[in-house]
């Protein structure tokens, strides 16, 4: 019995290493070719490594951060990430606590509503979604949380409702 699960594990250890093979090389061949000229990419040689002749070194970094503006996307991207995470955090975690908290027909039917939410594909919304941020003038990065906290709100209200429901009364009445 003993000699079975051994066996059975080198197997299981053997293919897992060979699919987690599968899944670092896209991203070791991207790293490699990040190293090669813009020349030297090419569909005959995009899967070999970099030679003398090809290799750019860090250039291709340096020219990235410096001249693409990656600095300015980044904290464009960090702006958005973190007022829309705040704002799910404070907003949606209120919502829960008073959904779970006060037992009527309103906040069963919020609850329903923020569920429901969920099940609604993203590009069933996207048009109209994008029609109303520009009427609204809530494209801009400084106020796109707002957009954000709507789509993240279902998911984190149910999320935030479990957690509430697992939290015993009487600790918030001590």
């Amino acid at each position: 019995m003993f000699k079975k699960n051994r066996i059975f594990d080198n197997i299981l250890s053997v293919f897992l290493s060979i699919l987690s093979l599968a899944w670092i090389y896209p991203v070791l061949m991207i790293l490699f070719n990040a190293l090669k000229q813009e020349s030297a990419i090419t569909t005959d040689s995009a899967f070999q490594l970099p030679t003398a002749e090809t290799f750019a070194g860090f250039e291709n970094f340096i020219n990235a951060l410096s001249s693409k503006g990656f600095l300015e996307a980044f904290l464009t991207s960090l702006l958005i990430t973190v007022t829309s995470v705040l704002a799910i955090l404070v907003f949606c975690s209120m919502c829960a606590w008073y959904i779970t908290r006060v037992k009527n027909k309103i906040t069963k039917g919020l609850y329903y509503m923020f569920v429901f939410s969920m099940v609604v594909p993203f590009q069933m919304l996207m048009f109209t979604l994008a029609a109303t941020a520009d009427q609204l003038k809530l494209n801009a990065p400084w106020n796109i949380w707002i957009i954000y906290l709507g789509f993240g709100a279902g998911l984190a209200v149910f999320m935030f409702s479990g957690f509430v429901k697992s939290i015993p009364l009487e600790i918030e009445e001590a």
